[in-house]
């Protein structure tokens, strides 16, 4: 993959950014257009001289819109989450300086729009990093405001790194002191960069950071730290595996027992997914952590992207298949968010994998729970395909089937029932006349007389 490509990939992670032409130009060209013994945490963390304040005014909503299970991806507005970059940079260009306004602006436009932020913070700031690291440590680095050259090695100042986040989080968090004027909700969720495995040693030349595996569960614990002192309330996200291969378990083996006393949020990406990967990773994921002792943390995939990038597959409609396999697939397996790059929509022009993703957030989004009340699949070198799928959704006071594959339907679905296909088509019959097939549908029984 080209370099170009990936910019294009991660560009398009925070793409709701360019509706309104909210992404102006973030800041950071300072520099002739250069960006330039661990101790377990304690349980809890209080935040020095601060007592008790109502929260925000629709913080009852947001609580709401938290729940969503999906990211937006167009105009789907049932979907609630979008994962949004910043730099160190990009709030302080001068060391002391500080400048919210553009941050400001993208958390109004994104409250207004009803959406929830995944902050992914990139530790980087030009005049910090020319203090310790080369030239070998630029980077070309996709931002919502466009291309940037970056040095992505790990803060030379820790205690200034450690002051920029405190500022950040608080103007955020909701708690009414120090908060951006017309915050309507807070931002709770801060993932610790991007991809801290993807360090330029392949082909692509791909870095995100270049630094010891050491080098990132230091900048972990003390954005952490930070975090849980300045808003107890928030959810640190761990940097994304970015697929569970061998150069990126080598990053992360010898430091992910010890890294998860400082995330509260497990986090993989797969990219270019297909029919031999519809578990998303989660399996392998799920048994990396559990054989390095990390249980009971929640998964999200914060990156989720079809096929190749910029071409369509031949047959169109084999993704729309995916997309919602894998997705129920994936959560039903324990990932609880999924962030889509929505390559179908910006490069592919495919309405019927945007009709396909409508339907899935609209059925699903704000699901309750999922039981698994049959599912066979068969491993593969890349993860696992789903061959056999039946799902019992709770949403609300409603219960929604989810069935693919070769298999009798479950026994409890009798009587009159709707079935809607993955285009939203739906059709009222008795439930002997469904007819199952690799393409998922979902069902809802009527009366089961």
């Amino acid at each position: 993959m080209r370099v170009n490509v990936l910019i294009a990939i991660l560009a398009i992670l925070a793409i709701t950014a360019l509706i309104s032409g909210c992404a102006e130009k973030i800041k950071e060209n300072g520099t002739g257009g250069k960006l330039g013994e661990v101790s377990t945490p304690p349980d809890s963390y209080e935040k020095p001289g601060k007592e008790k304040i109502e929260k925000v005014t629709a913080f009852s909503n947001f609580e709401t819109l938290e729940k969503s299970h999906f990211s937006r991806v167009g105009n789907v507005k049932n979907a609630t989450w979008v994962r949004f970059w910043i730099t160190w940079q990009a709030i302080e260009p001068e060391k002391g300086k500080y400048d919210f306004s553009f941050m400001d602006k993208v958390v109004r436009h994104f409250q207004d729009e009803g959406i929830c932020l995944l902050i992914t913070i990139e530790p980087f700031a030009n005049w910090d990093q020319d203090k310790c690291h080369g030239d070998e440590y630029w980077s070309r680095m996709p931002l919502p405001g466009g291309e940037a050259e970056v040095k992505v090695g790990k803060p030379c100042n820790m205690d200034a790194y450690r002051e920029f986040l405190r500022k950040l989080v608080e103007r955020y968090d909701g708690d009414s002191i120090d908060d951006m004027p017309g915050l309507k909700y807070p931002i709770k969720y801060w993932e610790i960069m991007n991809e801290p495995g993807m360090q330029g040693k392949d082909p692509r030349d791909l870095k995100f950071f270049l630094g010891t595996p050491q080098e990132y569960l230091e900048i972990l614990k003390v954005s952490y730290e930070t975090i849980k002192e300045a808003d107890p309330e928030a959810k640190v996200v761990m940097g994304g595996m970015s697929a569970v291969m061998d150069k990126f378990v080598e990053f992360w083996e010898p430091i992910i027992g010890e890294a998860a006393n400082y995330f509260d949020i497990a986090n993989i990406h797969t990219i270019d997914t297909n029919e031999e990967r519809e578990d998303l990773y989660v399996l392998k994921f799920k048994r990396f952590l559990e054989k390095h002792g990390v249980k009971n943390k929640p998964i999200w995939i914060t990156e989720v992207q079809y096929g190749s990038l910029e071409e369509p597959p031949e047959d169109i409609s084999s993704i729309d298949k995916l997309l919602v396999r894998s997705s129920v697939f994936s959560v039903a397996l324990g990932a609880e968010k999924l962030f889509y790059i929505d390559n179908w929509l910006q490069y592919w022009k495919s309405y019927s994998t945007q009709k396909a993703y409508e339907t899935l957030v609209n059925k699903l989004s704000y699901f309750d729970s999922v039981e698994v009340l049959r599912q066979e699949y068969r491993e593969t070198f890349e993860g696992a395909k789903a061959e056999v799928g039946q799902y019992k959704f709770t949403v609300g006071d409603k219960v929604i089937y989810v069935l693919w594959g070769n298999a009798p339907l479950p026994e409890e679905i009798k009587g009159k029932v709707k079935v809607t296909d993955i285009y939203g088509n739906e059709k009222v019959m008795d439930a002997s006349e469904i007819e199952l097939s690799d393409s998922p549908v979902y069902v809802e029984v009527l009366s089961s007389g």
